[in-house]
C-alpha cells in the first residue's frame, strides 16, 4: 500500500509538469511484485544451512536478513540521486563538475560505479561488516548475497527507469507528427521528397538498462545531379527499413555472441541525404528540373533523441553508432546525447564514415545542408573545426578531449568501395559532384585509402586517450550488418571487430593501461575477401588478379 501511494504522488507531482510517469516506468503493483520474488530468493539463500528452531540461528538470520534490508536501501539510495543528479543540466563540463562526475560514477566511466560505495552510496564496506559481525553458519556466502541484492536493485531500477511501454519481443515503429516541441525548438520531422515525406523510427525494450542508438545510412545528395538522380535513400519504409529484417552481424539481436543483443535499441531512419545532420529546405537548379529536397535530418534525429530520452531515463551504458551516412549521424548526435544522459558511459564508433571530402565539395557543396548551425557550441573547437574546413581531425580531436569520459572511434575497411561505399562519393566529389562517377568508384581508390589512414593516424596521435581505429582489409563498406565482425582476421589484424568492440565498451579513459583498447589495422590489406565490392570488368586498376585471389594494387 505504501509503495502504491507513494508511485501515485509521484505520478501526480510529474503530471502536473507534463511528465507522463505511467507510460514511463512499471506500476507499483509490477515493481512489488519483482521486489517480493527477490526478497523470498535472498531469505531462502540466508536461511540455507540454519536451523531456525534454534535460537541462535534464528537470532543471526534475523542479523543477516536486517543487514540485507539496509543494504537494498543503500543501493536503491544511491540509484535514485544518481538519476535525480542526471537531470540537474551540471554535469559533463570538465571545469565545472569534475567532483560531481567522480561522486557518481567513480574513478572513470558509469559502468565503473559501484552501487553503494559511492558518496551517493554511503559507506563502502556496510554491508561486510554486518555480514561478519552476525557470525552465522549459513551455506550461503556473503558475495552471493550481494550480487542478489545488486539484482534485486537492478530489476527495480530496470523497471522504473525503462518504459515498460516498448514491445521487447521486436521492434516496434514510431512516426511523429509535428510540430514537437523539444529543447526550445520545433520540430517538424518529415523525409527529404515530398512524393514520400513520411517519416518513421524504430525502438526495441532490452533486457538491461543499456541503450545502442544506431543511425542508418543511405548515400547523400548536395545539388541539382546528387538529388536528382538520386544517390540516397530518400523515404523512410515501414517494411524494408524494420530492423527485424536483420539477420547478420550486430543487428541480428537473436545470436547469443551479439555484445548488444540485451540492450534496449533504437534505429534512428535515414532519408534525408544530409547524413543526419541536414537542417535546411532546398530547390536545387541545374541541368534537370528543380530538386525539391527538405534536409531535415538534424530534426528526425532530435524527435528520435527525445523519445529515447523519454523511455530510457537514465541508461547505465550507451553506445552510439551508425553505418555510412549514418556514421555521421552517430559522430555529430553523440554530444547531444551525452548531454541527454550525463552520468551514463558512452561509446561513439562511426562505421564506414571517416570524413573523407574534397576541398571542393567542402568550399561549394557542404553548406547546402546548414551543417554547421547545430554544431555544439559549448564544445571548444568543434565548430571551428567545420567551419574551418579542417574536417573530421579536428572535430574528433575536439569532442574526444572535452567529452574525455568517452570513447570515440572509426572503423573502415582499407579500400571501401562499391556504389554507395566511401570511394563512391569521393569519386563523385573528384569529379565535380558528377552523381554517374559513383558507377567507376574504384578510381578513386587509392587516393581514399591514402587519405583515410593518414586522417586515423592524425586522430588517433592528437586524441590518444580515447579515440581508437580499425582499419581492415578489402573492400568492403560497413561491417556492422556482416557476421565477419565474429570471426574475420584474414586482413592480418589482430583482433576480430566484436573483440575489440568489447575492449572499446569496457576501456576505462583514466586507465593506466592504454593498451586495454588498441588501434587495429590489417597488414594484407590489399587482399580483397569473398563478397568485397569489385569492378565489374576482371583486371581494372587497381584492382588485379594475383595467383588466383583478386588483389588492390596502388603505385607508391
Amino acid at each position: 500500500m505504501k509503495l502504491a501511494a507513494a508511485f501515485g504522488k509521484a505520478e501526480a507531482e510529474s503530471a502536473a509538469r507534463g511528465v507522463d510517469c505511467v507510460e514511463q516506468t512499471a506500476s507499483a503493483a509490477e515493481i512489488e511484485a519483482v521486489v517480493a520474488a527477490d526478497v523470498v530468493d535472498v531469505v531462502a539463500a540466508i536461511n540455507s544451512g540454519l536451523d531456525l528452531s534454534d535460537r541462535k540461528d534464528a537470532r543471526c538470520g534475523a542479523r543477516l536478513l536486517r543487514a540485507s534490508g539496509k543494504q537494498s536501501k543503500r543501493l536503491l539510495r544511491a540509484e535514485s540521486r544518481r538519476t535525480r543528479l542526471a537531470g540537474t543540466g551540471k554535469v559533463y563540463s570538465p571545469k565545472k563538475s569534475t567532483k560531481w562526475i567522480k561522486a557518481v560514477k567513480g574513478k572513470g566511466k558509469a559502468s565503473k560505479y559501484k552501487r553503494g560505495t559511492s558518496k551517493l552510496g554511503g559507506r563502502p564496506n556496510s554491508f561486510a561488516k554486518d555480514w561478519r559481525r552476525a557470525r552465522c553458519g549459513t551455506d550461503t556466502g556473503e558475495q552471493d548475497v550481494a550480487n542478489r541484492l545488486a539484482a534485486l536493485s537492478d530489476h527495480v531500477t530496470f523497471l522504473t527507469l525503462v518504459s515498460p511501454a516498448l514491445d521487447d519481443s521486436e521492434f516496434q515503429p514510431v512516426s511523429p507528427v509535428g510540430p514537437i516541441e523539444y529543447q526550445g525548438r520545433t520540430l517538424n520531422p518529415r523525409c527529404g521528397f515530398d512524393d514520400s515525406p513520411d517519416y518513421h523510427f524504430f525502438v526495441k525494450r532490452g533486457s538491461v538498462n543499456k541503450v545502442v542508438m544506431y543511425y542508418q545510412g543511405g548515400g547523400a545528395c548536395w545539388g541539382n545531379l546528387t538529388c536528382g538522380v538520386p544517390v540516397c535513400k530518400n523515404e523512410a519504409n515501414l517494411v524494408s527499413d524494420d530492423p527485424d529484417n536483420a539477420s547478420a552481424g550486430f543487428g541480428d539481436l537473436s545470436n547469443p555472441d551479439n555484445p548488444f543483443k540485451d540492450w534496449n535499441a533504437v534505429f534512428v531512419t535515414y532519408c534525408t541525404c544530409d547524413v543526419h545532420f541536414g537542417d535546411s529546405d532546398m530547390t536545387y537548379s541545374g541541368i534537370l528540373p528543380d530538386v525539391n529536397v527538405s534536409h531535415r535530418g538534424y530534426e528526425n534525429a532530435k524527435v528520435a533523441e527525445k523519445f529515447a530520452r523519454e523511455h530510457f531515463l537514465n541508461p547505465d551504458a550507451v553506445f552510439v553508432t551508425g553505418s555510412s551516412a549514418g556514421s555521421y549521424g552517430a559522430l555529430f548526435h553523440a554530444p547531444a546525447l551525452i548531454e541527454a544522459w550525463p552520468t551514463s558511459s558512452f561509446n561513439v564508433l562511426g562505421d564506414g564514415g571517416n570524413g573523407v571530402i574534397t576541398p571542393s565539395f567542402l568550399q561549394n557543396e557542404f553548406g547546402n545542408w546548414n551543417f554547421e548551425a547545430n554544431i555544439p557550441t559549448n564544445v571548444p573547437g568543434a565548430l571551428e573545426a567545420i567551419s574551418s574546413g579542417a574536417g573530421m581531425v579536428d572535430y574528433i580531436d575536439a569532442v574526444a578531449d572535452f567529452y574525455n569520459r568517452s570513447t570515440w572511434a572509426h572503423y573502415s575497411t582499407a579500400y571501401d568501395g562499391g556504389f554507395g561505399g566511401q570511394t563512391g562519393f569521393y569519386n563523385v566529389m573528384l569529379n565535380d559532384s558528377n552523381p554517374f562517377s559513383a558507377l567507376s568508384w574504384w578510381e578513386g581508390t587509392c587516393e581514399f585509402n591514402e587519405v583515410m589512414i593518414d586522417q586515423a593516424v592524425e586522430t588517433a596521435d592528437l586524441a590518444s586517450e580515447n579515440y581508437r581505429f580499425y582499419i581492415g582489409a578489402g573492400s568492403q563498406h560497413t561491417m556492422y550488418g556482416n557476421n565477419k565482425v565474429y570471426s574475420d582476421q584474414s586482413g592480418g589484424e589482430d583482433q576480430t571487430i566484436v573483440d575489440w568492440i568489447v575492449d572499446m565498451i569496457a576501456f576505462d579513459p583514466d586507465s593506466s593501461d592504454p593498451t586495454e583498447w588498441q588501434n587495429v589495422e590489417c597488414t594484407d590489406c590489399e587482399t580483397v575477401l569473398p563478397g568485397d565490392p569489385i569492378p565489374p570488368v576482371a583486371q581494372t586498376a587497381p584492382f588485379f588478379n594475383d595467383m588466383g585471389d583478386t588483389v588492390i594494387m596502388c603505385s607508391e
